[in-house]
């Protein structure tokens, strides 16, 4: 979570992608998602705080931006009460102002986000097989269907592509272009993207613990070489 101690600033950016700007004071980051923000100095010349806050935990971290002359106050390294658990509520209001283009979807995926925090096992299972790539056509419109089947989140992460999320436990929105998508457990997201950059492409959880036990797999593209 990204807190700007009260200040308020705007969003426009996600994944290096842009989105119609909004205020906010605060922003939820998972982890790999990016985020700019446009902020302006206080009027009294006082420094702003641009602070990470750490899921479920006091603990926070961060840097101050000082107007020549502006005075540093000392922050706290904990906070007074954690911040709730990360959600996809703000991520329901994101809208892409370069959305992809409108057109079918050629393929539809499901990918299920398998795992227990009892033995640490975690995988991805595609048509609900584990163990087995996403292949795709060159050129297809792609629509990865991402259930999470599990009590822990999952920031989902494909290389070589930007995706646009389109849905959100059965509510269609003309959503953000990303690279990584938190999937928060016992959600459905579902994400499109166009199959225009042939070649073999992880697709992972990133949580690299999650990852090195197993929620990994890749995109290939058919005749690929």
């Amino acid at each position: 979570m990204i807190d700007l101690g009260g200040s308020e600033g705007t969003l426009v950016t996600v994944d290096g992608n842009p989105v119609l700007p909004q205020k906010v004071s605060r922003f939820p980051l998972a982890t790999a998602q990016r985020a700019d923000l446009i902020v302006r100095m206080p009027p009294d010349g006082s420094s702003l705080p641009v602070l990470a806050l750490a899921e479920g935990q006091v603990s926070r971290a961060g840097f101050l931006l000082r107007p020549r002359g502006g005075t540093v106050t000392r922050i706290p390294e904990k906070g007074e009460k954690p911040p709730p658990a990360l959600s996809l509520a703000v991520e329901k209001t994101l809208r892409a102002t370069e959305p992809l283009p409108t057109r079918k979807v050629d393929r539809s995926v499901p990918v299920d986000l398998v795992g227990n925090m009892m033995g640490y096992t975690w995988g991805i299972q595609v048509h609900g097989m584990q163990g087995i790539p996403v292949t795709v056509n060159q050129g297809e419109r792609v629509e990865l269907v991402m259930r999470n089947t599990t009590m822990m989140a999952h920031p989902m992460h494909l290389h070589g592509h930007n995706f646009q999320v389109t849905e959100i436990d059965g509510e269609q929105i003309a959503g953000a272009v990303r690279d990584t998508i938190l999937v928060p457990p016992l959600t459905t997201v579902k994400a499109v993207f166009d199959a225009d950059n042939p070649g073999l492409w992880p697709y992972h959880c990133h949580n690299l613990f999650h990852m090195a036990a197993g929620m990994f797999t890749t995109i290939v593209y058919r005749g690929f070489n």
